[in-house]
């Protein structure tokens, strides 16, 4: 054993640990400034603003608050929603979500809207808001590199250690931290450009009163922008019980964080 031959466990689980603090501060760094520019572009649309804040469960989300503010929708249970009347005035997403039959999901009105969504998607990168899908792809994994060789190292470590007869529980729990850590990074990096994480910020900047008191025109912007939760304590917050159902349930089919 080459490499921290004269250390002891407890000396290199030590070491694991700060370069593991490390490696969440790089994991977050990277993202936030290593991302591509893009453009500040305006934007106005309500269902633009979901998508870009949450993508397309967060779209879906915003649609289906504004239907359930206009008495489009209404609750069937918990989890589900149903058609109250098709009569009211809304978006092509909204006319597609009016056209279901029965009660539906979260998950069911996501699906519906996936084509809406993707189009939506489409006119937000090419106004230089949202990266392309192999720019995000790069921004992964340069945000988990930190971790892959932070693993590789105490993977090494481990083997060494192991060989000499030495107990390594502690290291290989570090190890298995450090890979979770690595997913979540992976998983949870945004398609947004700097462009569009500053039209983000400037939206919610100037709308932070949708957090605490969204008039029934104003739901589907504050879902847009903030999630769900704002909608708790309104008449249409069950809308937020269906996210939280879908949440408990199938981890949400597309994410409704940031």
């Amino acid at each position: 054993m080459q490499l921290f031959e004269t250390w002891t466990g407890p000396d290199f689980l030590a070491f694991y640990g700060v370069m593991l603090v490390t490696c969440v501060a790089l994991g977050l760094w990277i993202p936030a400034n290593l991302r591509a520019p893009g453009r500040s572009a305006r934007i106005e649309d309500p269902e633009e603003i979901a998508l870009l804040a949450g993508g397309a469960q967060r779209h879906a989300l915003a649609v289906m608050a504004d239907l359930f503010a206009q008495g489009g929708l209404d609750s069937a249970d918990k989890a589900k929603a149903t058609v109250a009347r098709t009569s009211v005035p809304t978006s092509s997403s909204g006319e597609a979500v009016l056209h279901k039959v029965g009660s539906f999901s979260l998950s069911e009105v996501t699906r519906t809207l996936k084509s809406h969504a993707k189009t939506i998607e489409k006119r937000l990168t090419k106004r230089g808001l949202l990266m392309e899908a192999g720019e995000v792809f790069k921004l992964q994994l340069f945000s988990v590199l930190p971790y892959a060789a932070l693993f590789a190292l105490g993977l090494y470590r481990q083997q060494a250690g192991k060989d000499l007869g030495e107990p390594t529980g502690y290291l290989v729990v570090l190890l298995g931290i450090t890979a979770l850590f690595a997913v979540i990074r992976f998983l949870s990096v945004n398609a947004r450009t700097m462009g569009g994480n500053a039209v983000l910020k400037s939206w919610r900047e100037r709308s932070s009163r949708l957090k605490r008191a969204p008039q029934a025109h104003e739901a589907s912007l504050a879902v847009g922008l903030f999630g769900t939760g704002v909608l708790v304590g309104t008449p249409y917050a069950h809308v937020h019980a269906m996210k939280q159902a879908a949440s408990g349930s199938d981890g949400g089919s597309g994410g409704d964080g940031d």
